[in-house]
C-alpha cells in the first residue's frame, strides 16, 4: 500500500497491479519505524509512505500508473523541461501587473546589525532630486498609457523613505498617485511615522499598506536592541500603529525573528491578540526570519531556521488568524503546504523556485535615486545586481532570471534538488557548497522535528 500526504491528511492510495519496477535513485528516504519508510520526490513534488519491505535495492514495485510519480531527472532528464515547471494562469495573470518601488534614498537613521543594505559602505546616500523623481514618474506615466490593461503599483523604500528631510519628495509622488489614481505602500522602520501622520491620514485612500518593524515587546526592548541595533522605540512605534489603524490605514507589522527574540513569538502573538488587532481588517502581521544572504553581516551567531520558527508558531494551538502571514518558508514551503502548516505564507513562486525572486510570477522592479533597476530586496544599492537603468531599459519586455534545478546540474541527481533549487541565488552565486549545506541540513531538521512527528500521529491507526 503507498500512502499519500496531500492537504493535511494521509490519503491510501489504490493499486491494481503494482508490477513497474522503479528506481529510488534521487528521491529521499527515511524510516518512521520498522514498517514504514518516508519517501519524498522533490522532482514531483510528491511526499509518500509506503510499506519498508516494498522497497529492494533501492527500487520498488509500484503500479504503472503510478511511475510518473517516481520520474527524477536522474531517471530521465528529458522528462523534465521549463515549460512543465510553471503554471500558464499564474503566468498570465502575473503579466497584467507591475509594482515599482521607489527607492528615494539610501540614507537610514538605523544601523540594523542584520541589514543587508546598510552595510554596505558604497551606498550613494544622496536623496533623489526632484528632477531625477520627474523622469521616473514620467516613465511611469508612459508605461500606463501604452499599456491601459496594466495595474501598476508604486512603493516608497529606501534606506529610510519617512526622513523629514525627504519630505518634498513624498509631497511629489503622493500628489502624484492622486492625480494618476494609483496606489503606494511604504516600507518604512517606523520612527518618523508620527512626524508624518497627519500627511499619511490625510493620503490614506492612496495607502494601500504601510511595512514597519516591531521585533520586540516594549518590556524586552532595551535588552534586545544592544545586539540587533533596531532602535526604533518598540513603545512608541506601537502607539502610532494604533492610530494608524484607528483611521483605517492598513498596517503589516513585521517581526524578524533570530535568537534574541524568538523565545518572544508567542508572547507578541498573544499581546497583538489583546489588543483586538487580529479582528481588525487593516492589521497584518508578518513573520521573518533574519538571515544572511550575501555573507557579509557577520551576524551567523543569532540566525535560526525555518524549523525553529515554525515549532514556536506550532505553539500557538488555537485557529491561526488570517491576518497572521509566515514569510520566511523556502525550502520546505511544498512540505508545509501539503501539512497544511505554512501559517497563509503569501509569497507568490513557482512550485520549484526558491522564492518569488527567482520565479516568473511577480514583476517587480527597484528605481534608485539614479534611476538604476534592481528586483531583489536584498540586492538593493549593491552595483553588480543592477539590472540595467530606467532610462533605457522597457520594463514590459524585461524578464527576470527564473532559477529551478534544471539550472543547476548538482541538483538534478540531489534528493531535495527540487524543493530548494540551488537555495537563494545570491548566496548560490557567492558560495553554492556552504549554501547547500544550510539547506540540507534545514530539510533534515524539519523533517525530524515535525514531517516525521506528524506522518506519526497521522499513521497511528496504522501502528506506525
Amino acid at each position: 500500500m503507498i500512502y499519500e500526504l496531500e492537504d493535511g491528511e494521509i490519503k491510501p492510495i489504490a493499486e491494481s497491479n503494482p508490477i513497474h519496477t522503479i528506481s529510488l535513485v534521487s528521491i529521499y528516504q527515511q524510516k518512521i519505524s520498522d514498517k514504514f519508510t518516508l519517501l519524498i520526490n522533490s522532482f514531483k513534488n510528491k511526499v509518500l509512505v509506503v510499506e519498508s519491505d516494498k522497497i529492494k535495492n533501492n527500487t520498488m514495485n509500484v503500479d504503472s500508473f503510478l511511475s510518473e510519480w517516481f520520474e527524477t531527472p536522474s531517471s530521465d532528464l528529458d522528462h523534465f523541461t521549463p515549460d512543465k515547471l510553471y503554471d500558464e494562469k499564474l503566468l498570465l495573470e502575473s503579466r497584467k501587473k507591475i509594482q515599482i518601488s521607489l527607492v528615494i534614498t539610501y540614507s537610514c537613521n538605523l544601523r540594523c546589525s542584520y541589514c543587508f543594505q546598510q552595510k554596505y559602505d558604497g551606498l550613494v546616500r544622496k536623496p533623489i532630486t526632484l528632477g531625477e523623481l520627474d523622469e521616473t514618474l514620467d516613465k511611469i506615466t508612459a508605461l500606463i498609457e501604452e499599456n491601459q490593461d496594466l495595474e501598476v503599483s508604486i512603493g516608497l523604500f529606501g534606506g529610510e523613505p519617512l526622513l523629514p528631510k525627504n519630505e518634498p519628495i513624498i509631497d511629489r509622488i503622493f500628489q502624484y498617485c492622486v492625480d494618476k489614481k494609483l496606489k503606494i505602500d511604504i516600507t518604512t522602520n517606523g520612527i518618523f511615522l508620527p512626524y508624518f501622520a497627519k500627511k499619511l491620514i490625510i493620503y490614506r485612500s492612496i495607502i494601500s499598506v504601510i511595512a514597519i518593524t516591531v521585533n520586540t515587546l516594549p518590556e524586552t526592548y532595551k535588552e534586545i536592541v544592544k545586539i540587533t541595533k533596531v532602535a526604533n522605540n518598540t513603545e512608541k512605534l506601537l502607539a502610532i500603529t494604533e492610530l494608524l489603524l484607528d483611521y483605517g490605514i492598513v498596517m503589516d507589522v513585521g517581526t524578524n525573528f533570530d535568537k534574541t527574540n524568538l523565545y518572544e513569538l508567542v508572547p507578541i502573538y498573544s499581546y497583538f491578540k489583546e489588543k483586538g488587532y487580529f479582528l481588525r481588517e487593516n492589521f497584518h502581521w508578518n513573520i521573518g526570519r533574519v538571515d544572511d544572504r550575501l555573507f557579509d553581516t557577520g551576524y551567523d551567531d543569532y540566525i535560526v531556521s525555518e524549523t525553529d520558527i515554525l515549532l514556536e508558531l506550532m505553539k500557538i494551538t488555537e485557529q491561526v488568524p488570517l491576518n497572521l502571514h509566515a514569510g520566511f518558508i523556502q525550502t520546505c514551503k511544498n512540505l508545509t503546504d501539503k501539512l497544511k502548516l505554512s501559517f497563509n505564507e503569501a509569497q507568490t513562486k513557482g512550485v520549484y523556485n526558491y522564492c518569488w525572486n527567482v520565479s516568473p510570477y511577480d514583476r517587480v522592479f527597484y528605481v534608485d535615486n539614479e534611476l538604476n533597476l534592481f528586483r531583489c530586496t536584498v540586492t538593493v544599492g549593491r552595483p553588480q545586481y543592477i539590472l540595467g537603468n530606467l532610462r533605457n531599459i522597457d520594463l514590459m519586455s524585461y524578464q527576470n532570471e527564473t532559477k529551478t534545478f534544471l539550472d543547476y546540474k548538482d541538483c538534478q541527481s540531489c534528493e531535495i534538488g527540487g524543493l530548494c533549487s540551488g537555495g537563494c541565488k545570491l548566496s548560490a552565486d557567492i558560495d553554492f557548497y556552504k549554501q547547500c549545506k544550510w539547506e540540507k541540513q534545514e530539510f533534515e531538521k524539519f523533517v525530524n522535528q515535525i514531517l516525521i512527528p506528524k506522518l506519526e500521529t497521522k499513521m497511528g491507526a496504522l501502528y506506525v
